[in-house]
């Protein structure tokens, strides 16, 4: 690739490549995997194209859970027949293995070592000839090596497309153009009617006009190869839309938010909540931009809850009823400035609680655009998707109480990792299936449920906070954590367990959590409704929302469907609830 066009590309992260599970005899006992390295900082460039080993450094705040979520992993009946049946891709390489570590089960989680990875790296070191990456978090799982933004022109034939480059000294889409690959576009995967991807006619779609990131990687003769799209408007901090006020705010997420889905475009919503009720009139695009700047700050964090629904049409593979139960998950999103454009954009991570599955999308620590915007394995293309980001500081903000320090949103991250390393493996048998009581939403809200019980015990309940707390009571930090006390009982009471009954999978230390629960489809049935606000995506994300909005939580919401290119014969179907 020439110099002119190379250098409007940028890495996807400092640290990142392509993990590499170690044969047998190659094992370690810290659990470690081999990765080879695509990109670095620059003080250590010498080392992209090697193999380094990786490993959790001794400080991440991840080591509580190791242990637990270290299987002996074997293929069992449950494990056979989701593979005949669904074809479901399960840890065929990790089968009769013993003590299974979390990085072992992401790095063996596909046929193929193609797990790419961007690494939270807390050091580097060289022992002997090998060097050694340690890392604090989660691999966040990606798709490519670089990225770029860029406008489509339109087609150049064999899956080529033509496309026009960001130019930041213009801010505008005037650079140089050139041809890209997009091999995966198109595809339609065995035993589908449906394109899992499509770029027909992107050129054409609402969304072109302000760009797409491409990621991928450049091959042997210069070409850039491209694995997955994220449109720019979809992160950007650009309201297209407000609801003000507590009345408002309920109304929408109970009633309004999917009745008007929009199609090959995205929707934005500033959702403000604490705000006075405001006339249509007064709702302009000034007054959106000024609420935004006034409710959202560069490095915000918030908690995110993602949805999709399904697709049915013609071509599309209509569900029961015309319900769609759709798919649940949480994430954290900051808010960052775009090394592009400049402009302030979130910046997503899911953290998918996801079962063994056909499509090879793996339980973990997901980038927005390797998890949506994938051309091989993306939902954004054919389903309706949504993003919402949750912000309120009793929650999202870190606390100092006299000398002891912690992050509500650590603690629920934590149990998020622990459930989505277990997913991977199972209970053991290498299958994690979906049944009412044992699904993505439930298990992700049994995450929750975790994080709240460990704050109540770790923190909410600790004798030297309490003593703070009496000695201090009138001091910002100490209300502000009187406010997350009182709304962390609230979201257990009408959102979590609205029976006070706790399911039997989220008691104790979740040791049967993604297990295959005996008891058959009634009893399984039974069990999930005894918690029922968390059976059903929506529905979830509809109480969780209601939840927070009483306790003065600020919101942006973000949907669309049918986000790229054209595909015929389907019709996008939100995520539906019973209850």
């Amino acid at each position: 690739m020439n110099n002119p066009i190379s250098n409007l590309y940028r890495p996807i992260a400092p640290w990142s490549g392509r993990l590499i599970l170690p044969q047998p005899s190659q094992r370690k006992p810290d659990g470690g995997v081999f990765i080879q390295i695509q990109n670095t900082p620059s003080s250590h460039r010498f080392l992209v194209g090697k193999q380094a080993w990786v490993k959790w450094h001794s400080t991440s705040h991840h080591t509580l859970w190791l242990s637990r979520a270290t299987l002996d992993l074997k293929f069992d009946s449950t494990t056979y027949n989701s593979i005949e049946k669904t074809q479901a891709i399960h840890p065929k390489r990790l089968d009769g293995w013993q003590k299974v570590s979390p990085l072992e089960s992401l790095a063996g989680a596909r046929p193929d070592d193609d797990v790419q990875v961007e690494l939270n790296v807390i050091s580097a070191t060289q022992e002997g000839n090998s060097w050694v990456l340690s890392i604090g978090d989660e691999p966040y799982q990606i798709a490519g090596v670089k990225k770029g933004l860029v406008t489509f022109v339109g087609p150049a034939g064999d899956r080529r497309y033509r496309v026009r480059h960001y130019n930041p000294a213009s801010k505008a889409f005037n650079g140089p153009e050139e041809i890209v690959f997009c091999p995966d576009a198109g595809a339609i995967r065995s035993g589908q009617t449906v394109e899992q991807s499509s770029l027909v006619n992107i050129e054409k779609s609402p969304l072109n006009a302000g760009g797409w990131y491409i990621y991928g990687h450049s091959d042997s003769q210069g070409t850039f190869v491209v694995a997955a799209l994220e449109p720019l408007e979809a992160m950007q901090l650009v309201a297209t839309q407000m609801t003000t006020g507590r009345q408002e705010t309920q109304d929408y997420y109970v009633a309004s938010k999917w009745q008007n889905l929009p199609q090959r475009r995205i929707e934005k919503t500033l959702v403000d909540n604490n705000n006075k009720v405001l006339a249509a009139s007064e709702r302009t695009a000034a007054l959106r931009e000024r609420r935004t700047r006034e409710l959202w700050y560069l490095n915000d964090v918030a908690l995110t809850i993602h949805t999709f629904g399904w697709r049915g049409g013609p071509r599309g593979n209509n569900p029961p009823l015309g319900l769609a139960p759709g798919h649940f998950s949480f994430g954290f999103a900051k808010v960052i400035r775009d090394e592009f454009t400049g402009h302030l954009r979130f910046d997503l991570v899911h953290r998918q609680v996801y079962a063994h599955n056909k499509e090879g999308i793996i339980s973990g620590a997901i980038r927005w655009h390797a998890y949506v915007g994938s051309l091989k394995r993306g939902w954004m293309y054919t389903v309706p998707i949504s993003e919402v980001m949750l912000r309120m500081p009793e929650l999202t903000v870190p606390y100092q109480l006299g000398d002891r320090t912690f992050d509500p949103l650590k603690t629920i991250e934590q149990e998020l990792a622990f459930t989505c390393a277990r997913y991977r493996t199972g209970p053991g048998n290498g299958a994690s299936v979906v049944t009412p009581a044992t699904s993505c939403v439930k298990d992700s809200c049994q995450s929750l449920f975790a994080a709240i019980n460990r704050l109540d015990a770790e923190v909410l309940n600790d004798p030297t906070i309490r003593r703070w707390m009496q000695d201090n009571s009138q001091s910002f930090d100490a209300q502000r954590f009187q406010r997350l006390d009182t709304l962390l009982k609230d979201v257990l009471d009408r959102m979590l367990i609205p029976l006070g009954y706790v399911p039997k999978g989220w008691r104790g230390d979740r040791e049967y959590l993604a297990a295959h629960r005996q008891g058959g489809l009634l009893g399984n049935t039974i069990e999930a409704l005894r918690s029922w606000k968390t059976m059903l995506p929506r529905r979830a994300e509809m109480e969780l929302a209601q939840v927070m909005a009483r306790h003065g939580a600020t919101f942006w919401d973000i949907k669309g469907a049918m986000l790229g290119g054209e595909v015929p014969g389907i019709v996008p179907i939100p995520p539906g609830t019973l209850l």
